[in-house]
């Protein structure tokens, strides 16, 4: 297993390795990552995680332009999004582009723009790739490498970006409605996206 702080060394490693699925942090935990287009890869998460296929994955994304390019997104939506991207927030959407279905849940992606500089330069370099937690299903997600060695995954990398400072997840809320509707609180309170909605 490759573990190193070398961004473009992970970013090799997924590239040119069909399948490859690597540990990396974000501003809330270490996810565990793999192209979006590499359905060996994303088989392979959902075995590492003992995860059930009908569960799907958030996707991360490196800019607003590939978020308008991967799901339908109105200027209302889009305004609210660019309040809070980059950040933990994650938004569920219309999918427009013909994905993996395990990434599309009832039409829909689930995606986020990170804030964190090693996965944002990660997915500039590789382009989209899945986010969810590095663990087994019902364990605590990791928030360093150690953490995620601790579980044994059967990984390719890690990207060493040393341990993650977030208590909580990213917030999720449903942007398929308006106003939206939060599924998951987490780091970002929800009244406040509340009060951009009404502005």
């Amino acid at each position: 297993m490759l573990i190193t702080s070398d961004i473009s060394a992970i970013a090799d490693l997924i590239l040119q390795n069909k399948g490859a699925v690597i540990a990396y942090p974000t501003e809330t935990v270490y996810g565990l990552g793999a192209r979006i287009t590499d359905k060996d890869a994303i088989s392979k998460i959902y075995r590492i995680k003992g995860r059930d296929n009908t569960k799907g994955m958030i996707v991360l994304i490196p800019t607003m332009e590939m978020a308008v390019n991967l799901a339908e997104i109105n200027s209302a939506q889009k305004r609210l999004l660019e309040h809070f991207w980059p950040g933990p927030l994650t938004a569920i959407v219309k999918a427009k582009r013909d994905l993996d279905p395990r990434l599309v849940q009832n039409g829909c992606i689930a995606i986020r723009i990170s804030c964190d500089p090693h996965a944002g330069v990660l997915v500039d370099r590789v382009g989209p790739i899945t986010s969810t937690s590095a663990n087994m299903t019902g364990k605590p997600p990791a928030r360093s490498p150690e953490g995620v060695l601790k579980y044994n995954l059967s990984i390719d990398g890690i990207l060493d970006g040393g341990q993650t400072k977030a208590r909580k997840p990213s917030t999720i809320i449903d942007l398929t409605r308006w106003p939206p509707v939060c599924i998951r609180q987490g780091k970002i309170p929800f009244s406040d996206i509340e009060g951009i909605c009404i502005r």
